[in-house]
């Protein structure tokens, strides 16, 4: 079955066109298409999986555009540069998403957003207006900021692969032309720290517009990243650390798992899979093995992992590494045993308590559940002895 191209726009030259109009060049001279390009941006979210950088690109400038004190109200100008601006800032540092906790200043430290943005979000949400000077000159800086960090960008990034059939290959075939490009980018040499995260960034939501276009995405991705060695990398040396590779890859999957957190149950167990049950992996001195054992360590145990670990088939490795038991599925069901929190065998039943009575009650309000059966007994009351379970109405034989 045939499927759609998976954004908004319908190629790379529409969005193209309409940076064009958001940011028109020092040499253009005609009119000022700014309002055509927030009509076409409005057009675009309804079809959804709008990035966040468009549409704040659009609520900015049309905020911009409707500063005009002749038509327009002081209030109602100085709302819409508020409520433009702090939907900006929240989008981006949203603390409801999945990954590791952090504070708003922390997330806008990660993605290089001026502190001073947070600040003002805050002020124009919990405290007085801002001052329209102050609304002006940040919402113009936030659209150089925009600029830098989306726009700037754009002819760099690839358009998503079209999927002719929806079978594994295709899409799988899909996902290998996305991550060659995202290899041979990271390749061509160190980029700045705030370029880096974008490329991640980007390819994770071209992954998962074919995760969501594709029943058979989020079950193929695993395999492709085992498949070309990304994750690990061909030429791995036994012993050589996987910290950096965990600080890309851990941008990416935990975007996608956003979107699809069971991800990780297919990921963890595409992982054990090759660790366990191919005979070429059993080795102890295989740097490979070594890393999908350092691997299922990480999305298992480490901190980065700790709010989506209970999508993790825990049990299920377990019982692989049992069932296999190799030198690194030994190491690997040590490790998960040392991890696993205790916990207590029997669960704990709080005592029944009621109101304080002259009689059978402690000084502590708790019932003598031995002093309750006599006294009920005392009145006729006991345990059943075999139970009649004949219907209403029918006679005993």
């Amino acid at each position: 079955m045939s499927k759609l191209i998976f954004t908004p726009w319908k190629s790379k030259s529409q969005l193209l066109d309409v940076r064009n109009e958001f940011y028109p060049p020092p040499s253009y001279n005609g009119p000022d298409l700014r309002s055509h390009a927030c009509a076409t941006v409005e057009a675009w979210k309804l079809r959804g999986n709008l990035p966040h950088h468009v549409e704040a690109t659009a609520l900015l400038t049309d905020a911009i555009l409707h500063d005009d004190a002749q038509t327009n109200s002081i209030f109602s100008i100085q709302a819409t540069y508020s409520a433009a601006f702090c939907r900006f800032v929240t989008g981006l540092v949203d603390t409801k998403i999945h990954g590791q906790r952090k504070t708003m200043f922390q997330r806008a430290a990660d993605l290089g957003l001026p502190a001073s943005f947070v600040e003002l979000r805050h002020e124009a949400t919990h405290r007085e207006p801002p001052s329209l000077v102050v609304l002006r000159k940040a919402s113009q800086r936030s659209l150089e900021w925009l600029w830098d960090n989306y726009w700037v960008g754009v002819e760099d990034l690839g358009d998503v692969p079209a999927i002719e059939h929806d079978d594994s290959d295709s899409v799988k075939k899909a996902f290998r032309d996305i991550l060659r490009q995202f290899s041979i980018g990271a390749d061509s040499g160190p980029p700045s720290k705030k370029r880096k995260r974008d490329q991640e960034i980007s390819v994770a939501t071209q992954l998962v517009s074919i995760c969501d276009a594709s029943s058979q995405g989020v079950r193929s991705l695993p395999a492709v990243l085992l498949e070309e060695s990304i994750l690990i990398g061909p030429a791995r040396k036994l012993g050589e650390s996987l910290v950096q590779t965990f600080d890309t890859w851990d941008v990416v999957l935990q975007k996608i798992s956003e979107s699809h957190p069971s991800i990780v149950v297919y990921l963890a167990e595409e992982l054990v899979h090759n660790l366990v049950f191919k005979p070429a992996n059993a080795a102890s001195e295989s740097p490979y093995a070594e890393a999908l054992f350092l691997w299922l360590v990480h999305l298992l145990t480490s901190p980065e992992w700790e709010t989506l670990r209970p999508f993790g088939p825990r049990n299920y490795i377990l019982t692989a590494c049992n069932e296999n038991p190799n030198h690194w599925a030994k190491m690997l069901s040590a490790r998960l045993r040392k991890e696993e929190p205790l916990k207590d065998t029997q669960p704990r039943v709080p005592p029944v308590t009621q109101k304080r009575s002259k009689k059978g009650a402690s000084q502590s309000g708790t019932v003598n559940l031995s002093n309750v059966d006599q006294k009920l007994q005392e009145h006729g009351w006991g345990p059943v002895g075999t139970w009649d379970s004949r219907p209403l109405g029918i006679a005993s034989s």
